[in-house]
């Protein structure tokens, strides 16, 4: 009887153990896993990726496995995408095909254009409050991060709440850059075990750290965004807030779908403008002798010096709209790419991509793309930007926001992101970029503020040395902001200081789409 029943034991196991290898072979993608590192057993590559830089590790790993790589987490399968072709075929085209993104009415080329006077208002401010700094601590330096930072965070909240900022440390900002803080960290892929192990989800709370950090988020932002909300529907003028709460859309919202709505636009324009910025100030600094004085030379030349540069002028300026494109794509911002997910299995190039698969674009690989943005892409070099000598005889292409279309390639504008991720703010960040751009280089010299006055020493720019995190950007450090000459003081003065102008005049102007200069 013993004998019996450790037979029927025996073949059951064996029934088993077939069945699952018919099942495996039955379900086994006819196509390999893209190439990658090896894995070990349970962890996969977990040990292999380290904790900083893990973008720079990635691009190099790119070169050795090619442009479609397989990681696994711990048995989450990532798929890290180095070219732009590949980001574009899986993240952009197919993107397309299965969700029809509506552009915002809000953010669009259009609607960009008419809050083009709010832009050129803070970009006269910043000019402002640099000037006065310089005029402080001369050769010590500018914190350029801050200006850059409080007139990004002004034009943003204006338009979402109406309210403008004026010194840059208001508690509203402070909380928000708490929540970018807590978000670059915990964004990046990896940051918590249960990134690599998701049953580990499953967890009571009292198990699961991570939760509690979550929630503490959560409340933090909530008390935040809806603060926000409430201030901009109580405020004079139009703004992003009361359009959106009487739209079709926001009428079905709740009160904090709507605030989160409005304050992930806030979140994003802050951070990814400011940084790039930021990284504008290091090209300067490390390599600006090679394009620095063509951009000075060519403002003189349309702009002069006895008024500020303005929108009106952006046509012909398409050289300062290049130099903003190379910095997007010199220090991608987003350096690690946005992540996708993939709800189902799908095939690229040969290879299976599995499904519930997290799908990271590197920036930063993607950027170094040499069959798209040529040779020497480690350079900042924005004459990649500008379209062939055969082009110039065309008649030029201007856009609603004063971008020339003509004189610039119709090369991918990878600073942006991809698919249903591409961001939104991109028309309005791009006029900000070229404001306040124009109007540095107009006004200013720039190099590295003094660290020893007994010695003269000044600060060592590296323009690799960054910060960790989802969004980075250059490692804090001042900047010597000069004027060129007695003459860009006069103008900056003589503009003089913003914040006594009508904020509720002007939304109501780029409400009703009326684009006038101050």
């Amino acid at each position: 009887m013993a004998s019996d029943i450790k037979t029927w034991a025996l073949g059951l196991l064996f029934a088993l153990v077939l069945t699952g290898l018919v099942i495996s072979y039955i379900q086994r993608p006819p196509q390999p896993l893209p190439p990658g590192p090896k894995p070990a057993p349970l962890i996969g590559n977990i040990h292999q990726l380290p904790k900083s830089l893990q973008w720079l590790h990635l691009y190099h790993w790119s070169k050795k496995y090619g442009p479609v790589m397989h990681l696994s987490m711990g048995g989450q399968p990532l798929i890290i995408l180095s070219t732009h072709q590949a980001a574009h075929d899986l993240l952009s085209r197919r993107s397309a095909r299965l969700h029809q993104r509506m552009e915002a009415p809000l953010l669009n080329l259009r609607a960009a254009s008419s809050y083009r006077r709010l832009q050129e208002i803070e970009a006269r401010q910043l000019l402002f409050d640099v000037l006065g700094e310089y005029d402080r601590f001369g050769e010590r330096g500018v914190d350029f991060h801050h200006h850059f930072e409080r007139a990004m965070a002004s034009t943003i909240y204006c338009l979402n709440y109406g309210y403008r900022l004026k010194t840059g440390y208001e508690k509203e900002l402070v909380d928000a850059k708490r929540v970018q803080a807590e978000f670059a960290r915990t964004g990046q892929v990896g940051a918590y075990m249960v990134d690599s192990f998701p049953s580990l989800n499953y967890l009571p709370r009292f198990l699961a750290p991570w939760k509690k950090e979550a929630e503490k988020l959560y409340e933090l932002e909530r008390q935040l965004h809806v603060g926000n909300l409430e201030t901009g529907l109580e405020n004079p003028g139009w703004n992003f807030a009361k359009h959106m709460k009487v739209s079709p859309e926001g009428k079905d919202m709740g009160v904090e779908e709507l605030a989160f709505d409005l304050g992930i636009l806030s979140d994003a324009a802050l951070d990814t403008s400011t940084m790039a910025l930021d990284w504008f100030i290091v090209a300067w600094i490390t390599c600006g002798s090679r394009w620095v004085a063509k951009a000075q030379n060519l403002l003189d030349e349309v702009v002069g010096r006895d008024r500020l540069p303005t929108f009106e002028d952006r046509p012909r300026l398409a050289y300062i709209d290049a130099i903003a494109t190379e910095v997007l794509r010199w220090r991608p911002v987003v350096v690690g790419g946005v992540p996708h997910f993939t709800k189902t299995q799908d095939s690229y190039a040969g290879y299976h991509i599995p499904a519930n698969s997290i799908v990271i674009p590197n920036a930063f690989a993607i950027c170094r793309d040499e069959s798209v943005f040529g040779q020497d892409v480690e350079s900042f070099i924005p004459e990649r930007w500008l379209a062939d000598a055969d082009d110039e005889g065309k008649a030029p292409s201007i856009d609603a926001c004063g971008f020339n279309v003509t004189a610039l390639k119709d090369l991918p504008q990878t600073g942006f992101g991809f698919g249903r991720r591409i961001c939104t703010g991109r028309f309005i960040a791009r006029s900000q970029l070229f404001i306040q751009m124009a109007r540095m280089l107009w006004a200013f010299e720039v190099e590295p503020g003094v660290v020893d006055e007994s010695t003269g020493r000044r600060h060592e720019v590296d323009d690799m040395d960054c910060t960790e995190g989802f969004a980075t950007r250059p490692k804090a450090f001042k900047a010597v902001m000069r004027p060129r000459g007695e003459w860009v003081r006069d103008v900056i003065l003589q503009a003089g200081d913003t914040h006594g102008i009508d904020r509720a005049e002007i939304l109501d102007q780029a409400r009703d789409g009326r684009r006038h200069l101050v």
